[in-house]
């Protein structure tokens, strides 16, 4: 009930502007027609009629698609879409098609048979064996009495009880009701409507994604925070498949009617202009020569703005059924697209984009008014622009989007995406004070290969938080505190909350010229933009399409810089005839205590196992060991061993990394995973040692409710989930901004550790073994570098969806 009543509330405020307005009468009729290589069917057609709403375009394309890959060849399919019907009340309506289902009988003309899907389904089996199944004496047969999300319907029997007067007049449930009392509705069976974990491989035949917050593609997050699914893979693929096949419901060839219609009018309204320096700045980034305009603005503005540039001047009507192929650009400037109806705006945007050599800028002033063509969402544009993007990866591109308003001035959206604006990017890598922190952002940048700056975040609290009210209230400097001023960079490289804080604010000032790779549990959120998030996957985070799982954090750590750090210190461990052992130290944490009776009994136990081998130890102690600890780690130790305290040496005097060099065992303690990373690095046998679980102070144990609260799904009579709101909403919305975060899942991550090879739990005794290579932070650049291509560059995936490990492989997501 929430998000109904946070629709009504916008709608009385602003209007429904999630949904054009164009007033259907009837649906839009998609023809599948037989193949030309084959007989035609004499069966009759298989009428579709589909539940779809603008939001839902990308669901609505892969709908379409998964029917023409397993239709039968000789026979006639006919989808009717279901969209933006005039004279019912949606605003109650959990999705913008509810009631649509009940005017089919009336649609089809009260005869015949027709199939009733919602957008969120796809087909895995020829819909003409629904078509043709035996109804015996029923009007409807679904999978039960109170789900007609999949029907097959007999419209001369239902088109009493079910037509247009009593969809618009009469609820949903009221109607299903009349039908069971009417003794007319009959079982199906439920292959035809496998709802997500319901889905079997070779046996389910329509998948249905019906929790609305675990829907793949991810159509209202706005709305929803939206959580994995079971059965995401297969509307993934078959996306992939229909973006390989070039395929879209309607295109330049087969436009829909509303476009045919609006050109046969011809009634554009004139936009408001876009504002010239975004095309400028665009074009100055990427070095354009050559450009297209296509819009409504008659090109002296452009022309004297953009003297060096040679600018053709198009008409978007010029990309229907086109005589022959235009002559490519470097760059495609479009405004105005509010004016083409949403069901052609993906296909628009295809042909913009392959026309574009290297970057497609489209600015769009949101049309508020009641005629409107297209939502006036700023996300549904955002969406259409990433969509278009991702079948032309080798393409940069930029999205403004403004919307006016009647007293304030217009909000303003920027997006970037696709590939970097140029061929020679700058990249800031912002550090930490922490050094798990900074470790991991100079390890990302350096591995990215290109031209880094380092710009260091200092600990002045005061100073940033006034930043970030001045920012909030509209009144930012245009530099950022201490030394972050234009140019911009390309990317930025951040691990933690302060270096993400003034990552955003960067991108801001660029207006999302840049683009951000944030690393941490807290400093990693992206919301929706094209930045990539980097998290450990024992940290149990909300899902992202832009964020990369990885099973370690990055490290700086590598080859060449123990070969120096070795040289640099050379008398480390001297005298040792047996193994060296380093063993680095953490200390308390929200979830684990190192006390003195641990730090005391592990350095005995330690201590002793190296001396049985004949070995050295050194005790490397960190910013979180306590004094206390430190203590009672340097009451266990023999005179010959070492122990190096937190703060003994300068920062550029550091033997750390010595000591990782020299050592041939390494002991970590199990809390930290920044120091498991880089003792993994070393390509040297780690072992871990777990400390005990820390009592939960009340920010933890509210963070646990909220956790829970926010995984906590409740069902409907169906037996399908019930929609994210409420509480439930309000908890996920929280753990999704980072504000609350899950508990670091660290026996799964020393469980996976062991598995990978790479590490052994601390036992009885300290042996040496030869680990498998670990290659996580190549690969994890590599994937960088494949969601951030160079302009004109394919953007080639990774060498595999998961980096290797010997012979084994780390599960990345």
């Amino acid at each position: 009930m929430a998000i109904r009543i946070k629709r009504v509330a916008e709608t009385l405020i602003e209007g429904d502007l999630r949904h054009a307005d164009s007033g259907q009468r009837a649906p839009l009729c998609i023809t599948l027609a037989p193949h030309a290589d084959v007989t035609p069917s004499e069966a009759p057609p298989v009428r579709i009629f589909l539940g779809t709403e603008a939001v839902q375009f990308r669901a609505e394309r892969a709908f379409v698609y998964s029917i023409e890959r397993v239709r039968d060849p000789a026979r006639t399919y006919e989808i009717y879409l279901m969209k933006d019907f005039e004279g019912f009340e949606r605003r109650l309506w959990l999705t913008g098609f509810t009631n649509y289902r009940f005017m089919i009988p009336e649609l089809a003309g009260g005869t015949g048979r027709a199939i009733y899907n919602d957008t969120d389904q796809i087909y895995l089996r020829d819909p003409a064996e629904l078509f043709d199944a035996d109804m015996g004496e029923a009007g409807v047969l679904s999978i039960n009495d109170h789900d007609t999300s999949v029907m097959l319907i007999d419209c001369a029997r239902m088109v009493r009880l079910w037509n247009g007067r009593s969809a618009r007049r009469i609820g949903n449930r009221e109607l299903e009701r009349r039908m069971r009392e009417a003794d007319l509705w009959g079982d199906l069976d439920n292959a035809w409507n496998a709802r997500d974990a319901e889905y079997v491989a070779d046996a389910s035949k329509v998948v249905h994604y019906t929790t609305i917050h675990t829907q793949p593609w991810r159509p209202t997050p706005q709305d929803f925070v939206y959580g994995a699914n079971p059965a995401a893979d297969i509307w993934h693929r078959i996306e992939a498949e229909a973006d390989a096949a070039g395929f879209q419901v309607w295109n330049s060839a087969q436009p829909s009617p509303l476009l045919k219609r609006r050109f046969d009018i011809g009634d554009f309204a004139a936009p408001a202009r876009a504002r010239l320096a975004d095309f400028v700045a665009a074009a100055t980034d990427v070095g354009a020569r050559r450009a297209a305009y296509y819009g409504y603005d008659r090109g002296a503005r452009l022309r004297r703005a953009m003297a060096d540039i040679e600018i053709t001047m198009c008409d978007f009507a010029d990309l229907v059924a086109p005589r022959a192929e235009p002559a490519p650009v470097d760059m495609v400037f479009a405004d105005g697209l509010a004016e083409i109806p949403d069901t052609d705006t993906p296909w628009i945007l295809d042909a913009l984009f392959a026309r574009a050599r290297r970057a497609v800028v489209v600015a769009v002033t949101l049309d508020t008014s009641e005629e409107r063509d297209t939502p006036a969402d700023a996300i549904w544009w955002y969406q259409q622009l990433v969509s278009a993007g991702s079948r032309a990866p080798d393409r940069h591109w930029r999205l403004v989007v403004r919307k006016p308003r009647r007293i304030r001035k217009p909000r303003v959206w920027y997006w970037s995406g696709g590939a970097l604006a140029r061929r020679d990017p700058q990249v800031w890598a912002l550090t930490h004070y922490k050094t798990g922190h900074r470790s991991q952002t100079l390890g990302v940048a350096q591995a990215l290969g290109w031209p880094v700056s380092e710009h260091a975040i200092r600990r002045s609290p005061l100073t940033y938080a006034g930043a970030i009210v001045r920012d909030a209230l509209g009144i930012g400097a245009a530099e950022w505190p201490h030394g972050l001023a234009a140019p911009w960079p390309d990317v930025i490289v951040a691990s933690g909350w302060l270096p993400a804080v003034a990552a955003r604010a960067v991108a801001r000032r660029s207006r999302a010229r840049t683009r951000l790779v944030l690393m941490g549990r807290r400093g990693g959120r992206i919301g929706e933009t094209q930045n990539i998030a980097i998290v450990c996957k024992h940290f149990d985070l909300p899902p992202n399409p832009r964020q990369i799982e990885t099973l370690l954090p990055p490290s700086k750590v590598a080859t060449a810089q123990l070969r120096e750090a070795e040289a640099e210190w050379p008398d480390l461990f001297a005298g040792a005839e047996g193994p060296r052992v380093a063993w680095l130290v953490g200390g308390d944490t929200v979830q684990h205590a190192l006390d003195d009776d641990t730090a005391l009994a592990l350095t005995q136990r330690i201590r002793d196992q190296v001396h049985a081998a004949a070995g050295q130890l050194a005790v490397l102690t960190s910013r979180r060991t306590s004094q206390s600890a430190t203590d009672a780690i340097r009451a266990g130790l023999y005179k010959r061993d070492a122990l190096v305290g937190w703060g003994e040496h300068s920062a550029d005097r550091n033997p750390y990394l010595g000591y990782l060099a020299h050592a041939d065992v390494l002991v970590v303690t199990g809390e930290s995973e920044s120091m498991l990373a880089e003792a993994v690095a070393t390509g040297k046998p780690v072992y871990i040692a777990p400390l005990p679980t820390a009592r939960p102070n009340l920010r933890r144990r509210l963070a646990d409710r909220v956790i829970a609260q926010a995984g906590q799904d409740r069902f409907n009579k169906r037996g399908s989930a019930r929609p994210q709101e409420g509480l439930q909403y309000i908890c996920a919305r929280l753990v999704e901004r980072r504000i609350f975060v899950p508990r670091r899942n660290m026996p799964e991550l020393h469980d996976a550790l062991v598995d990978q090879g790479v590490a052994r739990m601390l036992g009885d005794s300290l042996t040496g073994w030869r680990p498998p290579a670990w290659h996580e932070t190549e690969w994890l650049a590599r994937r960088i570098r494949a969601l951030l291509p160079l302009p004109g560059e394919r953007a080639a995936e990774a060498e595999s969806e998961t980096p290797r490990t010997g012979d084994s492989r780390v599960r990345v997501g």
